[in-house]
């Protein structure tokens, strides 16, 4: 896949053609040249290296999807991060929102319409302009996207929700074009949160042609597990993007990708496909918490009904309701399971499913077990529904494969014998996992939610009524009205809503916290600007940059 000379050797070999060239020019280019330190301040990355111009990103192997308006993976990011740009964007460094294609926005008075004004100077990687019908078109294409995960993050849109379900028009949906660069968003009530929301990569820009990019760069190539970015010649910053190319190389493969760091192929490794402690330079192993939280939850499954003949007459068959859709019986599991033992191993335990912020107020958690009472519980949740103590109850558990060890496994098998109830882990190849979850008739999941935007409702909204992110189908009247009414809360008043909705999501059961991830890259940030470590993890390609790199040669010796 890559050529055996390193690029760092190659811009060395480079550099050492140019100074003998520049030798046989003159004598007097040689006399200037003997001392090594003028050699090494003469040469460095210029435009005559391509080699420092592109990088290349090592990461595993996953199936990409790079629609940003279909995809809810965070390995995607990335790649789409380069591709597309929507109104705003969060910084690198701080994670605020900062001006995309639109360079400026104006709130009115009872801030329900927010007005974008957008770059006159702002294309598409054909040369089109993105105008105002361009980013409309965008947003409506997202919303009659089916299955598009984050589409109900805008249903606070006048309309969005009606049109998202098919019951609604599109000239009622909030979304108006007031001049070529003006568009304005006309929310149900306001929402003070909405340009954190703009910020997520599913409200980029999009063209109708797939092949067509609004971001830094475009895509020239996709196959056999190699990903090539070229530079897009008509993106409106294109004077600060100072990478040519870049590369992601997929690879599972341990030993390799840290032999392939070493020895200067690649820049950049991801998702700790890489041995550390192989890592000749240490300096470039970055470690940072993330903002998000591994947990367990449960899917509930909706009644269904039959229809059978029965001697010529239409008869109705009701299929009883499962025991796992009552929360009595989740909460009976919960108390059962050792909080502890599972935790052991983790950098940051969890005990709650919000990640936590500066004003979120605290919520209580799991952080403790009792055996005795998990029993006492399920026999009270038995006789509530008429099930007998002695009727084994089955929980079926899909989990992505390697996730838990044989130890843990069992753990959690013998943790529910007592309640009777016959834990069946079944495992699934990570690479299609996440995306059988939505069809799966198993009872519990396992996910690492990486929260998309600095706010409660990042997480939050896994589990609202109407959210085209509830894998769970889990609904709570009470739960979606504290989260509407969040929506319209002063800023001071808004974390202690949304806590009394996590409390909500807590007592009734639903979920199981694990632990909060940590990232892990392999990066020399002397070698490569422009990225820094962040709680979502988030890198955008456009800031990337090469730093000059010394260049040592022998000493010139006269003849």
């Amino acid at each position: 896949m890559f050529k055996k000379i390193s690029k760092k050797v190659f811009c060395l070999l480079c550099a050492i053609l140019f100074v003998s060239n520049a030798f046989a020019q003159s004598a007097s280019e040689l006399e200037k040249l003997e001392n090594n330190q003028d050699v090494v301040e003469s040469i460095g990355c210029s435009e005559l290296f391509d080699c420092c111009k592109s990088i290349t990103i090592v990461e595993g192997v996953v199936p990409h999807d790079l629609n940003p308006q279909t995809t809810s993976y965070s390995v995607d990011s990335a790649i789409i991060s380069g591709l597309y740009e929507g109104l705003f964007s969060n910084n690198p460094k701080t994670l605020e929102p900062e001006p995309g294609i639109a360079i400026d926005f104006r709130l009115s008075r009872d801030k329900k319409r927010w007005t974008f004004i957008l770059r006159d100077n702002a294309q598409f990687s054909n040369g089109e302009k993105i105008n105002a019908e361009a980013v409309k078109k965008s947003f409506m294409k997202l919303l009659s996207t089916p299955n598009s995960p984050y589409a109900s993050l805008i249903d606070i849109i006048r309309g969005a929700e009606a049109y998202r379900k098919g019951v609604g028009s599109a000239e009622d949906v909030g979304i108006v074009v007031n001049a070529e660069n003006k568009i304005t968003f006309v929310l149900n009530s306001p929402a003070n949160y909405f340009i954190r929301v703009l910020c997520h990569s599913a409200f980029s820009i999009v063209h109708d042609d797939k092949n067509v990019f609004s971001g830094a760069y475009i895509l020239a190539s996709n196959e056999n597990g190699i990903i090539e970015l070229l530079k897009n010649e008509t993106y409106w910053d294109k004077e600060n993007v100072k990478l040519e190319k870049i590369t992601f190389m997929q690879s599972d493969d341990i030993e390799l990708n840290t032999q392939l760091y070493n020895s200067g192929e690649v820049q950049w490794v991801t998702s700790g496909v890489v041995n550390p402690n192989k890592i000749i330079n240490k300096s470039a192993l970055q470690y940072s918490a993330q903002f998000g939280t591994a947990y367990i939850f449960f899917k509930l499954k909706e009644e269904q009904t039959d229809f059978f003949e029965e001697d010529s007459e239409l008869s109705l068959l009701v299929n009883e309701e499962s025991v796992w859709n009552k929360k009595e019986f989740r909460n009976a599991v919960l108390e059962a399971i050792p909080w502890d033992e599972l935790r052991k191993n983790v950098f940051v335990p969890a005990t709650t499913f919000v990640y936590p912020l500066n004003g979120y107020p605290p919520v209580n958690g799991f952080s403790y077990t009792d055996e005795v009472e998990a029993v006492n519980m399920m026999k009270e949740a038995r006789q509530k529904y008429d099930i007998l103590e002695d009727e084994v109850i089955p929980l079926v558990f899909e989990v992505s494969s390697g996730f838990f060890s044989l130890e843990q496994k069992q753990l959690l098998v013998n943790a529910l014998k007592p309640l009777n109830v016959d834990l069946q882990i079944v495992e699934i190849h990570p690479v299609t996992y996440l995306r059988s979850v939505s069809t799966s008739d198993a009872d519990l999941f396992l996910y690492s939610w990486i929260g998309d935007f600095a706010d409660p409702l990042a997480f939050l909204e896994l589990f609202r009524g109407n959210s085209t992110l509830n894998d769970s189908k889990w609904k709570n009247a009470e739960f979606d009205k504290l989260i509407e009414d969040a929506a319209v809360a002063s800023a001071e008043n808004r974390y202690p809503i949304l806590a009394k909705a996590e409390e909500i999501l807590l007592d009734e059961g639903m979920i199981i916290p694990l632990y909060h991830p940590v990232s892990f890259n392999v990066i020399n940030l002397q070698e490569i600007g422009g990225w820094a470590t962040n709680a979502f993890d988030y890198h955008p390609l456009k800031y990337l940059y090469k730093n000059h790199i010394e260049i040592k040669l022998p000493n010139v010796v006269k003849r």
